[in-house]
């Protein structure tokens, strides 16, 4: 209706913000020909839809000019959740007139975004860049457009699980000097691929930096392997609120102790072991080695051929708050979890009679497949409860002969077995006693 003319011209020319959402189309590009009619807009969000581009004009090409014209130069511009967008415009784009004043930019969500790949009009401008969850990007920005951002000030990279490396190198360049002049605010975050700032050579400075802020990013060994500069930068902060932070003298000593030290498996919420080999092997060595996991959500190990058993029974106390399990094809492993050594924490676990552990408080899924050496979910002398246990499936575990023994079949839960189980009850063994307090489903398949 706005782009149709159906309103007066000068209705919305002292809209300051606007906001589009759940446009659906597919097919649809951004009609950017209604700002026009926004002559004072300072911030545009579009949130959930479908867009594949950001960069088309509605209307004829004459009128292009007098667009141009006509409308705003925003501030602010936020994308989230605009999972169809590869990239966010081209070269001599409509934006570029659109964003010349640009000084904020937030990109959430936008799974299919590979890079900024933006021109340079407005980075010049540009004073904090917010990326957040963008699964598809690998980098952030190329060598030689960053050197447009001479007025960043913060820049937060956060949850983008494919990232490498903030700064991508340009082919075929030979080395020179990139200065952040004014960036002063840096924040990494939760980017479990993440090698390096930058795998280039050249010479980075950052006279303006004097916060880094560094959090589960346990693949980066090193901030930057050429030369750096940073002056004013007399910590690295693990999280937000941690003022004291961490220092080795300069900023790639620091990051390369918190490399050793494994600091940057503290805090995650999603584990996927196979993607970290150096973890597995401490794993399969010793899981009581490894570093603090209370805050893990979900873990998956998948094709791992090192581990005979995935956690001890003293191990499963300090998993408060796992969600979902999943583990699949890991040839070598007989229980998920294994009561070996002094079982005095265990002790302590149990508060009643009942000889029942309570454990996995917000476990809800537990999911095995494909393990065919695996003989029990859990070898012990004790039994062991799931308070939140919503779905336990088994499947193509043919030798996995005992999960629990006792299950109480009340009259608000729902058991299914698959059809190439022959015998119920020797499947569920008088060696274990394994509780559920919530309706569950129950799915075990050998085929």
């Amino acid at each position: 209706m706005i782009s149709d003319g159906q309103f007066e011209a000068d209705l919305f020319c002292n809209v300051k913000f606007f906001r589009i959402s759940c446009y659906f189309d597919e097919s649809a590009i951004f009609p950017i020909s209604f700002l026009r009619r926004f002559y004072n807009l300072e911030g545009l969000d579009v949130v959930f839809c479908n867009f594949k581009e950001l960069a088309s004009f509605e209307s004829d090409a004459h009128e292009d000019k007098d667009m141009r014209i006509t409308t705003p130069k925003i501030k602010k511009l936020k994308l989230d959740l605009v999972n169809n967008i590869r990239h966010l415009w081209k070269l001599d784009s409509p934006l570029d007139h659109i964003c010349a004043r640009l000084e904020c930019l937030e990109l959430w969500q936008c799974d299919n975004l590979i890079n900024l790949g933006l021109g340079l009009s407005f980075f010049e401008t540009l004073t904090t860049l917010d990326v957040w969850k963008c699964n598809g990007m690998s980098e952030l920005i190329t060598s030689f457009k960053v050197q447009s951002l001479v007025c960043l000030v913060t820049m937060r990279i956060r949850e983008c699980e494919m990232m490498r490396e903030v700064v991508a190198s340009d082919e075929g360049e030979t080395p020179y000097e990139i200065v952040f002049t004014a960036l002063k605010h840096l924040e990494l975050h939760c980017l479990q691929r993440l090698v390096s700032f930058c795998s280039g050579h050249y010479t980075l400075r950052f006279p303006s930096l004097e916060q880094v802020t560094l959090s589960q990013c346990p693949r980066m060994k090193n901030f930057y392997q050429g030369v750096l500069s940073t002056p004013k930068l007399h910590k690295v902060q693990l999280t937000v609120t941690d003022f004291k932070g961490r220092w080795a003298g300069d900023l790639n000593a620091t990051v390369e102790q918190l490399y050793k030290e494994q600091v940057g498996y503290r805090g995650l919420k999603n584990l996927k072991l196979s993607d970290f080999s150096e973890l597995i092997n401490i794993w399969s060595r010793n899981p009581q080695e490894m570093l603090d996991f209370t805050t893990l959500e979900f873990l998956e190990v998948c094709d791992s051929n090192n581990l005979r058993y995935i956690f001890n029974l003293s191990m499963v106390f300090c998993l408060g708050q796992l969600r979902q399990m999943e583990i699949k094809r890991c040839n070598n492993l007989e229980q998920v979890i294994k009561e070996e050594g002094s079982i005095t924490m265990v002790e302590e676990a149990i508060t009643d009679n009942s000889k029942i552990i309570d454990i996995f408080p917000r476990l809800q899924s537990i999911i095995v497949e494909s393990c065919p050496n695996i003989t029990s979910f859990y070898l012990g002398s004790k039994g062991l409860e799931c308070p939140s246990l919503l779905e336990i499936k088994i499947a193509n575990c043919s030798n996995m002969t005992t999960l629990i023994s006792t299950f109480s079949r009340d009259e608000d839960k729902e058991l299914i077995i698959g059809d190439e189980v022959d015998n119920v009850s020797t499947f569920f063994s008088d060696k274990v006693s394994f509780s559920f307090n919530k309706p569950s489903f129950i799915h075990l398949s050998h085929g």
